[in-house]
């Protein structure tokens, strides 16, 4: 038979894990109450519904909460989630997908999500490795610590903030004609659920706060320094500079 995995959670990573396995002659079943598997198979997602999450390799695609009270006798098991810490545990890869769209659900899913992506996992296994490359991401194995505190500055934080400022433009009645390029740029991510993002800001709520103390002392006395630090950053990300 082919390779196999079940996935738990037919959502935007989950069903773009499955649509990107599929072609490459994996056989994908899945756990998901709210995806049948009449939308499954349309979607080019999975082939199978199942009704536990169970197989030789499980790959959780749920939101965080969901994926810490998952009970399964799968013998391999790896995490999308944006937090890798909290499942460091026996018989478990974390892993995150570095990859992913303000948007959420089956719908929003693609094959190519994780095309040339990193692929975050706490160890090498070789049968997550496996799956890692036939979605078209490379692996990188890198300390779970070390990557919570990394997100909580580079994705947690920004997602907070753009859910903050539409939060307040709204409060504002801000009309949006004063709304230009730079604000809407930042408030992309406002579009994002709490479904989803609730469980992660919680998981990592340690690390966010460190990181929101830390960019509240540069915003408090912010310089021409962090201009300067700013723009040599841009430069080495290969961003073009601000006109």
């Amino acid at each position: 038979m082919a390779n196999s995995v079940t996935i738990a959670g037919l959502g935007l990573i989950g069903g773009s894990i499955g649509m990107a396995l599929r072609p490459r002659a994996w056989f994908v079943k899945y756990v998901d109450p709210h995806i049948d598997l009449e939308q499954a198979r349309a979607a080019g997602a999975a082939d199978e519904r199942i009704e536990h999450p169970e197989g030789d390799l499980l790959v959780i695609a749920t939101p965080v909460d969901v994926a810490l009270d998952l009970n399964t006798n799968a013998r391999l098991v790896t995490t999308t989630c944006s937090v890798m810490q909290p499942f460091v545990r026996d018989g478990y890869v974390a892993g995150h997908p570095f990859a992913g769209s303000e948007k959420s659900g089956l719908a929003a899913a693609r094959a190519g999500l994780f095309e040339g992506k990193p692929w975050f996992v706490d160890r090498d296994d070789d049968q997550v490795r496996a799956l890692i490359e036939a979605t078209g991401a490379h692996q990188v194995v890198v300390d779970p610590g070390e990557h919570d505190a990394a997100m909580a500055l580079t994705s947690h934080l920004p997602q907070i903030i753009s859910t903050a400022l539409a939060s307040l433009i709204e409060q504002k009645r801000i009309d949006p004609m004063f709304i230009g390029g730079g604000a809407r740029t930042l408030l992309r991510l406002a579009g994002s659920s709490y479904d989803v993002w609730g469980s992660v800001l919680e998981a990592n709520a340690r690390n966010i706060g460190a990181a929101e103390k830390e960019l509240l002392r540069v915003i408090d006395s912010i310089t021409s320094a962090d201009f300067d630090r700013a723009q040599r950053f841009m430069t080495k990300s290969g961003e073009p500079p601000a006109r």
